[in-house]
């Protein structure tokens, strides 16, 4: 981003479980003490669960969170690119793609800028179909949802083309040794443990050579590349984590061969080493919760406090997590010089549920979409990392991803 541009603007995605409007909303940033102006909120009824900016053009990519089609049951959603309007901030919609499979849940613009990857989580649904076999004797079959990571071509103007690969990442069905159903027992929301693959985040590393797939179905990091000569995805390497941690997103320090994985059903991050072709280590696994919160892990009718959003500073001293569940807050941990994590701060995110974060350009502020009580939080960061707050809270709708242009 250039540091001297005259406008710079928030995007966020609004995401929910419930039917209720969504969208894409554009707020006006002051990046001198980054305060926000509601511009505008656009198409309401898109579940705008993550959004990304191209790195080179004004376009931001949207995926579509939904199990249905429009008019269908099942079906998927969608990924949409909109052009930015640089002299006031507006959106319009360029161009859209199905997505095939159900709820497309990350989208990254790739090293060559010609594709992008999406990531999928799919719904925990399966039906029961009868079968005759070939003998004439009948069975049953169990069918479970797909989870297919996308490469998507993208036109020379950055609209999206086509898809050109899918990669159905691995699933056990309900055979696998340590296959459950899961039901939250606050929301009702069933989690299939080891049944299904669920895709929730893909993120590039910084050189653009491969990719971090968190499969929180299977428990699994993947990396992937993209073999450019043959237009298809490739695995590298994969990792089994614990079962029914629920690896979610990843993100990357700028200048260590490190990443950073958190969970959404422990308090934990995990830190993995990596090299240029993609291979993983895991060497250190760090708890997200001061003695303070401690032992409050299941505070809400028994819902597991964990994981949302996991966000490395620009300048690698911290990493910041966001945790929901019974309490709302912020993990700030210290960089190691080897890379590895110290927890120094748990800060309350002062909204419900927070879910998406953003570092503001110049590395000043921390921005909190807490979805649930729809609103954004401003925390000064300070020069250890630690965060302060502002006092500056802003309506938003749901808000689940943030991005500055």
């Amino acid at each position: 981003m250039n540091d001297m541009k005259k406008n710079y603007y928030a995007y966020v995605g609004n995401w929910n479980f419930f039917p209720a409007d969504k969208g894409i909303s554009c707020y006006k940033f002051d990046p001198e003490n980054a305060e926000l102006e509601l511009i505008e909120t656009i198409d309401p009824e898109i579940c705008a669960g993550q959004i990304w900016i191209h790195p080179e053009k004004p376009i931001l990519y949207v995926v579509n969170e939904k199990g249905d089609a429009d008019g269908m049951m099942g079906g998927g959603g969608d990924v949409l690119a909109y052009s930015i309007d640089e002299s006031t901030g507006k959106l319009t919609r360029i161009s859209s793609i199905k997505s095939l499979c159900t709820e497309p849940c990350y989208v990254v613009v790739d090293k060559s800028r010609k594709h992008l990857l999406v990531s999928q989580h799919a719904d925990p649904f399966y039906v029961t179909k009868v079968v005759k076999n070939e003998d004439g004797s009948w069975d049953n079959q169990v069918i479970m949802e797909d989870a297919g990571l996308l490469l998507i071509d993208l036109n020379d103007d950055g609209s999206i083309d086509k898809i050109k690969d899918v990669f159905i990442t691995e699933s056990t069905g309900n055979l696998g040794p340590d296959s459950r159903r899961l039901v939250d027992p606050v929301t009702g929301h069933v989690q299939l443990t080891r049944v299904i693959s669920r895709q929730h985040s893909v993120m590039p590393s910084p050189s653009g050579n491969f990719y971090v797939v968190c499969d929180k179905g299977m428990d699994r990091v993947y990396t992937f590349g993209i073999d450019e000569e043959a237009g298809k995805l490739k695995m590298l390497d994969m990792y089994v984590d614990d079962w029914a941690v629920f690896p979610r997103y990843s993100t990357f320090h700028p200048n260590k061969p490190i990443f950073y994985t958190d969970n959404e059903r422990k308090c934990e991050i995990h830190v993995f080493s990596y090299t240029e072709d993609g291979k993983i280590d895991l060497i250190q696994k760090v708890e997200t919760l001061t003695s303070e919160y401690k032992g409050k892990e299941y505070s809400i009718n028994c819902r597991p406090m964990g994981a949302q959003d996991i966000l490395a500073h620009p300048n690698g001293k911290a990493v910041y997590c966001t945790i929901e569940g019974g309490d709302n807050i912020i993990a700030v941990l210290s960089v190691n010089e080897d890379g590895t994590l110290k927890l120094i701060q748990n800060i309350d995110c002062e909204g419900i549920m927070p879910r998406g974060i953003c570092i503001s350009p110049d590395g000043r502020f921390l921005l909190s979409g807490n979805l649930t009580s729809g609103d954004i939080t401003v925390f000064a960061i300070g020069e250890d990392g630690t965060l302060t707050y502002t006092g500056r809270k802003y309506d938003s709708v749901s808000p689940s991803a943030i991005r500055i242009y």
